[in-house]
Order: structure tokens, then C-alpha cells, then sequence
């Protein structure tokens, strides 16, 4: 397979979709790993992985991506204690996303193409489709998203950029400096200088920076205005949801969903349901006791994350780009 005369039409198919599907589940606990730890200044590398309901170490055998959380039916092998459902929900992200980006890759490059080269392309945009996942989770649970994620993520797609044919230097350099600048400028510093308070967090503003890097200008574009408007339909539907069925003296004008949030203590509600699961280390569980507030009735929540969106936007625009830009401009094109 490192054979540089070696095709893309050299091996079948299946190989390229069963090795992506392996490849992304495998990162997908690596991704677990780094939304846990992450937030709580922990290293990603050590201790190992371990139980925090009992402490005992967690050996490769049980720590098979899917699989582990499929055998042991959400629950540690060691002492029984429920595991969070992120787990397994990040491991088929990650394997999705890297079918994903290995089939765009394959269909962009073409059958005739030199098999490392592509393969290396591949890599690289599934780097950043894991670093999109990883911060959007993190994200919906501490309301931050991490310089570990964003600043190193943009250096890699600013230094590959050699390996994305389909993106130019100056097209990723731009790209990045354009998504950053206009969310710093005008949701940071303007919008804290007229209103005193920050319309955006500067983790948002990053998260652009490396979306940029690795898609260019237009898609850091269509990232920002493509993920205000989703997350502005979740926001209303949420403000609706949490009016439907939440008291009415519990509701005021303050409580709107883009609401700044303070340090990561100050996190959503981890109420069965919200938008801010509880997350948790790779095969390791959920130990505490639910409490009477756990029990509460459902309510929207009153904090919305806005990076999960711009990551959305962003897998939407590596995907789905021209097919977008198509329709778009067929809105506006007479017969």
C-alpha cells in the first residue's frame, strides 16, 4: 500500500470502507478521551483509562470501540455501573465520519490516482472532521471549546494544505484569518464595545480559524451563516418547547438560549435529556446517584452552545459544498 506506483483502483472497494470504518471507531475513543479530559486541564495520555465508580484500570480487550459498550450492554464490566451513552454515540460519529470523508476523497481523486497521496488527503480531513466532533461535544456540555482542539487543529490544515488539491494556499490562509477576524471583530470586541457584554465566545471565533484553514473562506463563510440559521431554528424551538412545559412564573426575557455562560463550573443543567449529556472517559461510567433535581420534569434548556452548529455547517459544507452552491444559485438563475 506505500508502493508510490501503487492506484486507488489497486484494491477493491471494501478495503478502503472496512479500513475507515476501523480506523474512525478506533479514534472515536481517543475523541472520548479528550472531551472528558480536555475541560478538566487532565492529560489525554495519562493515567490510562479507568473506572471512576471503582477505580479499577480498564484493559484494551474491553475497551473495543462499540463493540466493548454492545457486550457489556452500557455497563462496566468491572463493578456494573451505567455508562453514558456518549461513548458509544462518539465512536459511531467517528466512524461515520470517516466513511465519510474516505469516500469524498475517493470519488474526488479518482480511480487512476496514486493510492498515498489520496490515503494521506483522507487522513488530514478526518483529523479535521474529529476535531469538529470533539468540540462540539465538549461544547454542548461546558460551553467552551478548547485552544487543545482549535489552535493546533488550524496549524495541521494550514500545513497540509498541500495534500488538498481541490484547496490553494492562499485560499486556506485567508480563510482562516477571514472566520476568525469576522467573529472577533464583530461579535466579540464591537458587540462587547456597544453592549458591554459578548455576543460570541472567542472559542467560536477559533473554531472558524480552523474551519478556514481546512475549507477556505467560503466555507468558513458558510459556516458562520449556515450555522446561525440552524442554530437559530433550534433556538426558537427550544424557546417554545421550554414555554410549553415549563411553569410560568419560571420563564423570563433573560433566560434566551444564547445566553453567555460563565466559567465551566457554571454548565448546563444535566438533566436526563437535555442538551448537555453527561460525558464521561471511554468505557468508564456514570457513578453518581441521580439526585431529586435529576428527576425534575423536562425542560428545554436555557443556554445554546453555538459551536456544535458551526461544526455542523461545516461537515455540511466539506460534503455537500458544491451541491449547496448549485441549489443556491439556481435560486436565482430564470429558466
Amino acid at each position: 500500500m506505500g508502493d508510490p506506483r501503487m492506484i486507488v483502483a489497486d484494491l477493491p472497494p471494501i478495503f478502503y470502507r472496512v479500513l475507515a470504518l476501523v480506523f474512525g471507531a478506533l479514534w472515536g475513543s481517543f475523541f472520548n478521551v479528550a472531551i472528558y479530559r480536555w475541560p478538566r486541564d487532565m492529560s489525554v495520555v495519562s493515567p490510562p483509562s479507568h473506572c471512576p465508580a471503582c477505580g479499577a484500570a480498564v484493559p484494551w480487550y474491553r475497551n473495543l470501540p462499540i463493540l466493548a459498550f454492545a457486550l457489556q450492554r452500557g455497563r462496566a464490566a468491572c463493578c456494573g455501573a451505567k455508562m453514558t451513552p456518549r461513548y458509544l454515540l462518539v465512536e459511531i460519529l467517528g466512524a461515520v465520519i470517516a466513511l465519510a470523508v474516505m469516500e469524498r476523497t475517493l470519488r474526488l481523486a479518482g480511480v487512476d490516482a496514486p493510492i498515498t497521496p489520496t490515503l494521506l488527503e483522507a487522513l488530514t480531513l478526518f483529523v479535521f472532521g474529529g476535531a469538529l466532533l470533539v468540540a462540539a461535544f465538549i461544547d454542548l456540555e461546558h460551553m467552551i471549546i478548547p485552544d487543545e482542539v482549535t489552535l493546533p487543529g488550524a496549524a495541521l490544515g494550514l500545513a497540509t494544505v498541500a495534500l488538498r488539491p481541490d484547496l490553494d494556499a492562499a485560499d486556506a490562509a485567508l480563510g482562516a484569518g477571514v472566520g476568525y477576524l469576522t467573529v472577533q471583530v464583530l461579535f466579540v470586541w464591537s458587540y462587547e464595545a456597544v453592549t458591554g457584554r459578548r455576543g460570541m465566545g472567542e472559542g467560536d471565533s477559533k473554531l472558524l480559524l480552523l474551519i478556514g484553514a481546512f475549507v477556505g473562506w467560503q466555507g468558513s463563510l458558510f459556516a458562520l451563516v449556515g450555522g446561525a440559521m440552524q442554530g437559530l431554528v433550534v433556538a426558537i424551538l427550544a424557546i417554545a418547547l421550554r414555554r410549553r412545559m415549563a411553569p410560568a412564573d419560571e420563564v423570563s426575557d433573560d433566560q434566551g438560549p444564547f445566553n453567555q455562560p460563565g466559567p465551566v463550573e457554571a454548565r448546563c443543567e444535566d438533566r436526563e435529556g437535555a442538551i448537555a449529556p453527561l460525558l464521561e472517559e471511554p468505557a468508564e461510567v456514570e457513578a453518581a446517584e441521580e439526585s431529586e433535581e435529576d428527576e425534575e420534569p423536562l425542560v428545554a434548556p436555557r443556554k445554546l452552545p453555538f459551536g456544535p452548529f458551526l461544526a455542523l455547517a461545516a461537515l455540511e459544507w466539506l460534503f455537500f459544498g458544491p451541491t449547496i452552491l448549485d441549489w443556491y444559485v439556481g435560486l436565482f438563475m430564470t429558466p
